[in-house]
């Protein structure tokens, strides 16, 4: 706020509407802002066009005169009380000439005049905005007295309005980079916030990204189809043989494990949800995702983790930080046209004096690539949304900026170190928090709901619509010693509970018409306590719960028998039921 205006006894008397004028000059903000070319220029030629050895453009605040651009002066501003050009601009349509200023009785006890630099001419001609007001000079000095052409007159009027035209386009330049500037931040915004309005926008970020692991994940999903394939076909071939067949065994239940995890995680990623920053482990995460990470790259990539300090806790989305690792994991692979090397490491640091980031201990999660790097420009401005160097139809523009709001949102920021031919590194900075804030393990899903007694003969009715399951998990209940009825769909289960009631029931969730809630809500209406277990091909086990009874025990295929033994006898003793 500006202190009382007031005037030196010196002083020139002050225009009319000076509040209006010195209000028009703020709204610029160019007082003590850096040299620009474009001014420089204006004082390069009025010094030589009107031949003196100084120019300036000077701009009058409430206290002092301010000089944009100078030649032939050191001095970056002087009073206001000592200043010609506040003579100047009480007359904005006229060059005001000082032919000998220890002649003028204005000037003749000035300390410019009377000290360095020795003023003996000035001319003034006054910038003036579109409203009429003049907010300073581009004026010319010299240590001799002179008087000025008509032409060089002319020639100083004209750049006065060339530099009041400078001064209007700087400032529509600089509303238009902050207009520019928090677009870019709504859209930063929109990719990582909670709010429903830009659920869309995520989801196809999210899905942008899952569209370039598809390659990979089919390449990968043909060879565990194919592990599973030839150990069946060798059990096929050596039955006699039991050691061999166990062997076979075991290495399709592994390949079958395998795709269970690579279907878990991709649909996780995948999933519409609204992000959730929570206190999380995000080194280890980033450890959980080397799989992935190896897929999304390709084979002909050298991917290399150097994770340190993975207990350190950091306020993050899990979604988001994979989706952030993901990003720049294909960002490197695509800048090395999937040859090369990438690098990812993790370590604790701590900030103290940083422009961006306030005082404290960080996780610093690193990705590194031996890519071609990018030239200054580019990497300045990587992070703006919409910003690609990629082709048409090669890239949105929008993964950098999500990963920036990533880390902007987890208390940090993201930044990028990069130069033409020595690759290109990104540094997620997110702020470490302490232990207590992070929340209790939440109970699984398959929560047990009592000791295991170990009983096998309990009566099991499996209710599955696709006959491969029915068959395959039905004769492995029955080689464990349960009693097994099946029935293919709810309406026909009901019928079987009906007739003969079974110990427990497992129901799959996604079966068409009656689906295996509403299956358990009627066991529920019509046999109180009959224990439900829920079988899921969904990734998304939290979806389902809403749609459940509380404490609802739900497997997630591909199922093994020991993880359904256990949920069986701890339902049968415990009494897993849909409350009545």
């Amino acid at each position: 706020m500006r202190g009382p205006r007031r005037m030196s006894r010196r002083g020139a008397p002050l225009p009319p509407d000076e509040d209006r004028r010195l209000a028009a000059l703020d709204e610029l903000q160019v007082l003590d802002t850096g040299t620009e070319a474009v001014f420089d220029d204006v004082v390069l030629l009025a010094s030589q066009l009107c031949g003196t050895p100084i120019a300036l453009v000077s701009l009058i605040d409430a206290e002092r005169q301010w000089f944009k651009a100078r030649v032939g002066l050191d001095a970056s501003e002087t009073p206001r009380s000592d200043a010609f050009c506040a003579h100047a601009i009480l007359s904005p349509d006229t060059v005001m000439q000082v032919h000998d200023a220890v002649l003028d009785p204005r000037f003749t006890d000035n300390p410019l005049v009377q000290g360095e630099p020795r003023i003996r001419f000035y001319a003034g001609a006054p910038i003036v905005t579109p409203a009429g007001d003049a907010l300073g000079t581009v004026c010319v000095i010299d240590r001799e007295p002179r008087e000025l052409s008509a032409g060089q007159a002319a020639a100083l009027q004209a750049l006065a309005r060339q530099t009041a035209v400078l001064l209007q386009l700087r400032a529509a330049n600089r509303s238009k980079d902050r207009q520019a500037a928090a677009l870019r931040q709504e859209v930063t915004d929109a990719l990582t916030g909670a709010d429903d309005d830009n659920a869309l926008l995520r989801k196809r970020q999210r899905l942008a990204a899952v569209g370039q692991l598809t390659s990979g994940i089919a390449h990968d999903f043909n060879n565990l189809l194919q592990a599973v394939s030839g150990n069946l076909q060798l059990i096929e071939r050596k039955a006699d043989q039991p050691n061999v067949v166990r062997r076979r065994a075991q290495g399709g239940l592994d390949a079958v494990r395998s795709a269970a995890d690579l279907t878990r995680q991709l649909l996780n990623f995948s999933r519409d949800q609204v992000p959730e920053y929570r206190p999380m482990a995000a080194a280890a995460r980033v450890a959980q995702m080397r799989e992935l990470l190896r897929r999304a790259v390709g084979p002909e990539m050298q991917l290399q983790f150097r994770l340190q300090d993975t207990e350190v806790l950091t306020l993050a989305d899990p979604t988001q930080l994979e989706a952030a690792i993901l990003n720049l994991a294909i960002n490197a692979r695509d800048a090395q046209h999937g040859v090369g090397a990438l690098r990812i490491g993790s370590r604790r640091a701590r900030v103290h004096g940083d422009a961006e980031l306030p005082d404290g201990a960080y996780l610093v999660l690193t990705l590194e690539d031996d890519g071609p790097g990018m030239a200054p420009e580019v990497a300045a401005r990587a992070f703006e949304p919409f910003f690609t160097t990629k082709g048409e139809a090669q890239g949105t523009g929008l993964g950098l900026a999500q990963v920036r709001g990533f880390a902007l949102r987890a208390g940090g920021t993201a930044r990028i170190t990069s130069a033409p031919g020595q690759g290109t590194t990104v540094t997620l900075w997110l702020r470490e928090v302490d232990s207590a804030a992070a929340p209790a393990e939440a109970a699984s899903a398959a929560t047990p709901c009592g000791p295991t007694p170990g009983r096998v003969d309990a009566h099991v009715l499996l209710v599955d619509d696709d006959s491969h399951v029915r068959e395959s998990l039905g004769a492995l209940l029955a080689e464990s010693g349960y009693r097994v009825s099946v029935a293919s769909a709810g309406a026909q289960a009901l019928a079987t509970v009906a007739a003969s009631a079974p110990d427990i029931v497992l129901a799959d969730f996604g079966m068409v018409g009656m689906n295996g809630a509403a299956l358990a809500g009627e066991l529920r209406r019509l046999h109180p306590g009959l224990p439900v277990v829920i079988l899921t091909g969904y990734a998304d086990v939290d979806r389902l719960l809403p749609l459940l009874w509380p404490g609802a025990t739900v497997l997630r295929k591909p199922l093994l028998l020991d993880a359904v033994r256990s949920a069986i006898d701890d339902a049968l003793a415990g009494g897993c039921a849909p409350a009545a």
